[in-house]
């Protein structure tokens, strides 16, 4: 493990389909699971802020992944990097060689590999500052800051 690497990463905090399904206001990372294989992308995903919505529990479909860090919400920029990291075309390619089927499931999101959490507040501290967020400008902050590029 390089150094400053959590041992931790967020892929561990995947909601399992037998434990709770609400949860207490925060910042979520939902993962959406795309079935249709004509769809752009395998895996969508966006932060989820519980509590712009007003509610002190909110329910989570059976069809949604998230992320949370021992029951409790993630840490805002590590939210957005997450969210960055897992919208990009490498994560979707390198799903779509493992994954045989259009599914998203909480194990198969477990398989793929995590930057460690500093690198993902790296990133989310970069995609919270731009003036709208969509994936051809957050697509190059991943990219840089996990040098996938020349």
């Amino acid at each position: 493990m390089a150094k400053g690497q959590n041992k931790e990463t967020p892929g561990d905090h995947l909601l399992r389909r037998d434990e709770q399904v609400t949860h207490q206001g925060g910042m979520l990372r939902s993962c959406k699971a795309i079935h249709n294989v004509r769809k752009r992308r395998r895996i969508v995903a966006a932060v989820l802020h519980a509590d712009a919505l007003g509610y002190d529990d909110i329910g989570i479909e059976n069809h949604l992944n998230y992320f949370h860090c021992n029951g409790d919400p993630l840490d805002e920029d590590v939210a957005y990097g997450l969210a960055a990291y897992l919208n990009t075309v490498t994560v979707d390619n390198f799903f779509r060689q493992f994954n045989g089927h259009t599914q998203v499931n909480a194990t198969d999101l477990r398989k793929l590999k995590y930057p460690a959490n500093d690198i993902l507040r790296s990133i989310g501290k970069q995609v919270r500052c731009l003036p709208e967020i969509n994936l051809d400008a957050t697509e190059p902050i991943v990219d840089q800051q996990l040098n996938w590029l020349p």
